[in-house]
């Protein structure tokens, strides 16, 4: 029972979870930051002024259930392996098939602001998140990248404690035993080692190495650092 609990609070389908919560709460952080201090200026002076924004790892999904308020002002190109939703009803947003540890497409400060929420842990190890990393602060003015905190002790995507510090076998024994999170239990082996090890928590000091200057704001569960939010200093 509280297994099923706690997935459904990490549900940001769920209208009424932690997750959708805490989402709203960072986009308007993000707002704030960003669309009324680093660019507010230039959106009040010139009313047909549009911010170009390159979301890596993003979803339709994502733009079109946050409310944010200033999506008529934007330009956003979401880059991911692949589609996720529908841009129907989400104006000013085009997809991009790509891999975010490769940002080549794109020249030099070609976006005002790249931004990126829970990807980062999804894309390998150190050097993935580098090159992730060197090519956000490479093709954008501004950056803004939100991540789960490594040493939060409830992992959020397969929803068991400590799972981050388990042994890889033992990752894989429960993935053949037991529905974990988002994933299903699997008698196959190489899915379940596949499974396993597709997600790699950052730890803050990972996120200062990457991201050298950038200013870091954490998100709280109960006192405890559930996630970070790290973004360019203005």
């Amino acid at each position: 029972m509280l297994s099923k609990y706690l997935f459904k609070q990490a549900l940001f389908s769920n209208e009424r979870s932690l997750a959708r919560r805490f989402r709203a709460k960072r986009m308007r952080y993000f707002e704030q930051v960003f669309f009324r201090t680093a660019f507010g200026g230039m959106l009040n002076a010139d009313p047909s002024r549009t911010i170009r924004v390159l979301d890596v790892g993003g979803t339709y999904d994502f733009w079109n259930a946050l409310n944010f308020q200033y999506l008529d002002r934007c330009e956003i190109t979401l880059y991911n392996l692949e589609k996720r939703g529908s841009g129907e009803t989400v104006p000013n947003v085009r997809f991009m098939a790509g891999d975010a540890t490769d940002l080549s497409a794109f020249d030099d400060g070609a976006f005002d602001l790249v931004f990126s929420n829970s990807c980062i842990e999804h894309v390998g190890r150190f050097p993935e998140w580098q090159k992730m990393a060197d090519g956000m602060r490479r093709v954008g003015k501004y950056f803004f990248l939100q991540t789960p905190n490594r040493y939060f002790p409830l992992e959020p995507h397969f929803m068991f404690p400590f799972f981050q510090f388990l042994p890889l076998a033992v990752r894989s024994w429960l993935f053949q035993h037991f529905d974990l999170g988002y994933f299903h239990k699997s008698a196959d082996r190489a899915t379940c080692l596949r499974e396993a090890d597709s997600i790699h928590l950052l730890s803050l000091r990972d996120l200062k190495r990457l991201f050298p200057g950038a200013r870091v704001k954490r998100e709280r569960l109960l006192g405890l650092t559930k996630s970070f939010m790290i973004h360019s200093p203005l």
